[in-house]
């Protein structure tokens, strides 16, 4: 991954054909497809490489998004059946379990972001992530992972009223914070050229190249405007909106992590959701090669295909969701029938706790249950030797465990999207 200075020239971010119409000075602004959803037009600008060596390339093609804030959007009977399925399921969800919303929110955002994490393979296990959560050294891709998550809630939780660019920003900012090459741009839109595959000196070979970074602040302009409307199936509409952010890759880096975030920060605006995320991403991560195609597709004009992909993962990322909040709502009870705690013991008044506080220490535990640091310390032993809690830390100068079975079921809800 590369970046360098705009005149213009590149910023290799990695990861993740159009019908034109010519118009003057090299622009090819698009033409509307059948369905009247308009191609990406095209632009021929200059290269100049960074090195200061001869460029591989004399110029290159960045594509132009069309503008969609006003953009009519027609769908078929069968993209929109799909898609109220998904908003009913999401709705019964939330309903089912709206008196354990302390509990599986934070269990969701965490699965979402990992998830979202691993579609960019960033990877890291539970037990690194459960650090970097509680401020214990942790590693970098954990750090990254935890930055998602704060990127998410914040997101999400500010969108009741709709999703801002300065909202978009501030979520992009705990994602990068960490990052010792891209913290510097974080919560910045980029101001320069970026691409989608290919090497890291030029877009030569690139698999998608966004537009030049001259008209991103347009373009995010015209896609919060278009995030605003309310005239469209919310699933459609979350389905253009990811794609669309995805086609001007308006930051350096994390922009499929950020974009995957606006499709809950979307539904909690069109009140889809209202105290819950969906775990969009834990079943994308599962088709992730077919995902990619899709928002490629996008680009060609093609909606539809990509808004009944993400009904259908919005629909098993649900019914998973509804097995992990049955088995998380059990734990406490099976825990209690393993160690058989005395009522009133420091241990009866933590288990029912540990699903909404996974991570402790011995000091959180004191807190939680009222008891003595040594009362405390005694519970935990108990438990670490019942297998209900487990070290994350190795130092005994900042001992912490968790609640394994809490963590671990985002990995397991992950497997079951994977391996049905």
């Amino acid at each position: 991954m590369s970046a360098q200075p705009r005149q213009p020239a590149g910023v290799h971010t990695g990861g993740e054909s159009r019908s034109h119409a010519r118009g003057e000075s090299g622009v090819d602004r698009g033409v509307a497809t059948p369905a009247g959803i308009p191609a990406h037009g095209s632009e021929s600008l200059p290269w100049v490489s960074s090195s200061g060596r001869r460029a591989e390339i004399g110029e290159y093609s960045a594509s132009i998004p069309p503008l969609i804030a006003d953009l009519r959007l027609p769908s078929s009977a069968e993209t929109l059946e799909l898609a109220r399925q998904a908003e009913v399921e999401i709705g019964v969800l939330e309903r089912t379990y709206a008196g354990q919303v302390a509990t599986l929110e934070p269990f969701l955002l965490r699965t979402e972001a990992i998830a979202s994490s691993r579609i960019e393979e960033e990877l890291t296990t539970v037990d690194q992530l459960a650090r970097a959560q509680y401020g214990i050294r942790a590693p970098k891709t954990a750090r990254t992972v935890k930055g998602a998550i704060d990127g998410l809630n914040l997101l999400v939780h500010r969108a009741a009223d709709g999703v801002d660019l300065q909202d978009i920003l501030a979520a992009h900012v705990p994602l990068m914070a960490d990052d010792p090459e891209e913290r510097w741009d974080a919560g910045k839109l980029r101001s320069v050229q970026n691409w989608i595959g290919g090497s890291n000196r030029s877009p030569r070979g690139a698999v998608h190249v966004p537009p030049a970074p001259e008209r991103v602040p347009e373009l995010m302009a015209d896609l919060i405007a278009f995030m605003r409307r309310t005239d469209i199936d919310p699933v459609v509409q979350a389905a253009v909106a990811h794609a669309q952010f995805e086609s001007i890759h308006p930051f350096t880096d994390g922009n499929g992590r950020v974009g995957r975030s606006l499709i809950n920060a979307l539904w909690r605006y069109r009140g889809v959701t209202r105290e819950m995320a969906v775990p969009v991403a834990s079943a994308i991560v599962a088709d992730r090669d077919f995902y990619f195609q899709l928002v490629n597709d996008y680009r060609q004009g093609e909606v539809e295909p990509f808004a009944g992909f993400l009904a259908d993962a919005a629909s098993r990322a649900t019914a998973e969701a509804t097995v992990s909040a049955e088995r998380l709502i059990a734990l406490p009870h099976q825990w209690a029938e393993r160690i058989r705690p005395r009522a009133g013991s420091a241990a009866a008044a933590l288990l029912p706790l540990l699903p909404r506080h996974p991570i402790v220490d011995a000091g959180d535990v004191a807190r939680l249950t009222g008891a003595s640091q040594a009362r405390a310390y005694a519970t935990v032993e108990r438990l670490v030797e019942a297998d209900v809690l487990r070290p994350i830390t190795q130092s005994r100068r900042d001992m912490a465990w968790a609640a394994g079975e809490v963590l671990d079921e985002a990995d397991l809800m992950v497997d079951r999207l994977r391996f049905p």
